[in-house]
């Protein structure tokens, strides 16, 4: 029994384009330098920490927007050449930032949030679809794979942001508003060409994860018939019948019978507010290690092996959705993530931060293996990438709400109240995992009596 070599090739592509796409998780070690060097050298030298917070929201958003986008262009011009065009379009974001950064905030925001996030939503669902479509029974353990490269990005690029500009470990020694900035120059004068450094790695990796993207075969060859040493056992209350799970498989719901569904709407509200914890750990966790007067490299060191977490766990957490259901793990994420969050501000030493944050990111990275996992097995893979990219939106919004509560709570009442914020918000994804899990028990009663009486 052969497994495809084109598949395997795909989930790699799909994993590389990830990897640079991912990188916007690197906004959190970069959010110092960037917000530095504006307030002495740009034309919005008012910028602060909470206000950078933007730039990190406007790319969620843009990607959350736009990723339905990348489904409806892929059917024009396929996958590979959709998944070159927005991680491009993403990387050029990149390169003119090293012009906008000594500009003004809106257009930093532009081009390292919109354009970022724009160019990442396009590439982003397509990439892990194009896998997918290869091992159609393992939907959950492929998506946590090429999801991985996303939570990895940060792993090597954190560290190549530091290294560049950085390299001798200088403290920040501006206290202004009880947070830590950089003045030296000799930091400062290296953020611009670290943008242009950035981009065109991302590019030139992109264009290598791209030309992997093979397509599936032809129709009517299904490539799981030759991997059957890949198969795992299932065990979701979705698939207790035969004729239960062949009928969901052959779902197909297009974007338009999708947003009639009421789990639907279950799933984009919990996305939503999974996502505020993720915007507040995601731009705050290094400014918050500066207030707590952790040296920039330990900070560095804390995002790049938090990242590992991040990249690592997502194939676990897609396993899990595949022997186990969606809402398990869901519940258990949620749950997880509220507690961390309540406690993160008593990790006042450099080790229960160093553990804080890389559990957080831990459990932060679930959610981008069990929704796609969750869409494709609910709605079917026909209208993946666009039903994936409605459910999206929901991050989409949380990361704009997220951006106003960090300047407003942060500002008005400080760390610990932001934190306290994110785990109640992480608690209301607790109840919404339940209360999927009600109404997928309701349709599963339904469709017994259905197959009941059609038996009779």
């Amino acid at each position: 029994m052969v497994i495809p070599l084109k598949g395997c090739l795909a989930i790699f592509g799909g994993f590389i384009i990830h990897f640079t796409l991912g990188t916007v998780y690197t906004f959190g070690n970069m959010n110092p330098y960037l917000t530095s060097y504006m307030k002495f050298y740009s034309k919005s030298p008012e910028i602060n920490y909470p206000q950078s917070t933007w730039i990190f929201s406007l790319s969620l958003a843009g990607q959350g927007f736009s990723m339905a986008l990348g489904g409806l262009i892929e059917t024009r011009i396929g996958a590979r050449f959709t998944a070159l065009f927005g991680s491009w379009f993403m990387s050029l974001g990149v390169i003119l930032s090293s012009l906008t950064v000594k500009s003004y905030f809106v257009l930093i925001s532009l081009t390292y949030g919109v354009m970022f996030g724009v160019g990442t939503g396009v590439a982003y669902s397509v990439a892990i679809a194009a896998a997918m479509k290869w091992f159609p029974s393992r939907k959950g353990l492929v998506g946590g794979i090429v999801a991985a490269g996303f939570g990895g990005g940060s792993l090597v690029f954190n560290q190549l942001q530091t290294f560049y500009i950085n390299p001798d470990n200088v403290k920040a020694n501006y206290t202004l508003d009880g947070d830590n900035y950089f003045d030296q120059p000799e930091i400062l004068d290296r953020v611009p060409s670290c943008f242009i450094v950035l981009g065109s790695t991302y590019a030139a990796m992109q264009l290598l994860g791209a030309l992997l993207l093979f397509p599936v075969p032809p129709v009517g060859h299904s490539p799981d018939d030759q991997q059957q040493p890949l198969i795992l056992p299932q065990s979701s209350e979705e698939h207790q019948h035969s004729r239960q799970s062949q009928e969901q498989q052959q779902l197909q719901l297009s974007p338009r019978q999708l947003v009639k569904k009421p789990i639907f709407w279950i799933l984009w509200l919990t996305f939503l507010v999974n996502a505020q914890s993720l915007v507040y750990i995601s731009s705050q966790y290094k400014a918050y290690g500066l207030y707590r007067q952790f040296d920039d490299h330990f900070l560095a060191i804390t995002g790049s092996v938090s990242s590992v977490f991040n990249s690592g766990t997502r194939v676990v957490w897609g396993l899990g959705h595949d022997l186990l259901g969606y809402w398990r793990p869901m519940l258990a994420l949620c749950t997880g993530a509220a507690v961390l969050l309540a406690t993160f501000y008593l990790s006042s030493s450099a080790a229960f931060y160093f553990i804080y944050v890389c559990l957080m990111f831990a459990f932060f990275a679930g959610n981008f293996a069990l929704f796609p996992a969750a869409c494709a097995k609910l709605f079917g893979s026909k209208f993946f990438s666009v039903n994936y990219g409605l459910i999206f939106t929901g991050n989409a919004i949380s990361a704009i709400l997220g951006a106003i509560l960090t300047s407003a709570i942060k500002e008005a009442f400080g760390w610990l109240a932001l934190f306290i914020t994110g785990a109640s918000f992480s608690a209301a994804g607790v109840v919404l995992s339940l209360i999927f899990l009600a109404l997928t028990r309701a349709r599963s009663g339904q469709q017994e009596a259905y197959n009941r009486l059609e038996d009779s």
